[in-house]
């Protein structure tokens, strides 16, 4: 951070912004993160306007276009990093439908949503916000979903126990089980970085910050992220604000 030579004054640093490649994540009261994935440490860069209600799912579609699901209002959004602002694109359609996971394919440009209330996947469109669904998993509970791209793989993991890592089939939305995360009680949201070839996950029972082995499912701890109910996680590469900080200067 540049330090300015002003005597006897004390500065407050407000309006720089993180550029390059950051974990983001939000939890279910709107509060906005950056994560540390070499930690698992949070900082927080933010909060989401109100009209999103009780957030939970994120993903960066084209353009580094961040979308974020409610679960309180039953709506898609796509939400501004640098001032929070939540813009509302639409409803799903069913209000039965909790959509919790979240997750954007580049190539074919579809965003996806997991529902926990029939274990469904859903075609999400993206300028009206209508959910179709594509089929059911059988899964439970909670189901987040983390985009391979490298491999063209839908990973899902489920907060039912055991809680497993999953392939998932996005023609049908049928899962096939890899194998048990062994450790995480709560998953949710999770995030692939190509650029190390990575999957995280974090889980808001242990407060945790994990990486998982795609060809076993185990997740492998990272460390904490504090207390928290945190149940979105994204790997953008737009900028992202900077914690304030204040200091004093000569």
């Amino acid at each position: 951070m540049p330090r300015f030579v002003v005597s006897g004054l004390f500065v407050l640093l407000t309006a720089t912004f993180g550029l390059g490649q950051h974990m983001i994540a939000v939890d279910s009261s709107r509060a906005l993160y950056e994560i540390d994935v070499a930690t698992g440490a949070k900082t927080l860069i933010g909060t989401v306007s109100a009209n999103a209600g009780t957030t939970a799912g994120l993903a960066i579609g084209a353009a580094n276009v961040v979308y974020l699901t409610s679960t309180g209002n039953d709506s898609l959004y796509t939400l501004d990093l640098a001032t929070g602002t939540a813009t509302l694109v639409g409803a799903y359609g069913d209000a039965a439908i909790v959509m919790h996971g979240l997750e954007y394919v580049p190539a074919t440009g579809k965003l996806y949503g997991a529902s926990s209330h029939n274990g469904g996947l859903y075609d999400i469109n993206t300028a009206t916000g209508a959910a179709t669904l594509i089929g059911t998993s059988g899964l439970g509970s909670f189901t987040n979903l983390g985009w391979d791209s490298t491999n063209g793989i839908m990973y899902a993991t489920n907060s039912n126990t055991p809680e497993n890592l999953y392939t998932m089939n996005l023609a049908t939305g049928a899962v096939t089980l890899v194998g048990a995360l062994n450790g995480p009680t709560n998953p949710n949201g999770v995030a692939y970085v190509a650029a190390t070839d990575t999957l995280y996950m974090v889980d808001n029972s242990t407060d945790n910050l994990y990486t998982i082995n795609r060809a076993t499912g185990a997740a492998t701890l990272i460390g904490t992220t504090g207390s928290g109910n945190l149940l979105g996680l994204a790997w953008t590469t737009g900028p992202v604000p900077v914690e304030l900080q204040a200091f004093d200067v000569e």
